[in-house]
């Protein structure tokens, strides 16, 4: 098996070293593509449950709540290297995002959230409309709705 290599040795190293153990504590779900017959890990998201403190969030994101704001983190986002400037990250993003609007159709959320791992990440992001909390650029929210909407 190839080792997963998307130029980020701390997203490496969450997949190889703590994915499962976070599957096993029930803290992150991890969802993982592999080539057709092959068992080689080339992308891979992780989500979870969240609660966003109102701090920051616009009065649209936050819907009027004042308490925490029920959520959907968007913990790890990764395309390995052999894959990048393909347009694979925009379909990963779109598989977590199709994955979160199904989770909240069940059990509910207002928000997705990203904590971007530095500025290309933030980029990346802002592409697909989500946007920075105030006082905190690297952390990105975007509406259920807004998804929803967007997927059809």
């Amino acid at each position: 098996m190839t080792t997963f290599d998307c130029g980020t040795p701390a997203l490496n190293g969450w997949l190889a070293t703590q994915a499962v153990d976070a599957a096993k504590r029930g803290t992150a779900k991890t969802f993982v593509w592999t080539p057709i017959g092959s068992d080689t890990v080339v992308a891979y998201y992780a989500i979870t449950p969240h609660l966003v403190a109102g701090e920051g969030l616009t009065s649209a994101q936050a819907g009027g709540l004042s308490a925490p704001v029920p959520a959907y983190l968007l913990a790890k986002l990764a395309l390995d290297r052999s894959l990048h400037g393909q347009g694979h990250g925009a379909e990963l993003l779109h598989d977590a995002l199709t994955r979160i609007v199904e989770a909240a159709e069940l059990a509910s959320g207002r928000l997705i959230v990203v904590d971007a791992i530095d500025d290309r990440a933030v980029e990346f992001y802002r592409k697909y409309d989500f946007k920075s909390v105030a006082g905190n650029p690297r952390r990105l929210v975007i509406k259920v709705s807004t998804v929803r909407q967007a997927l059809g």
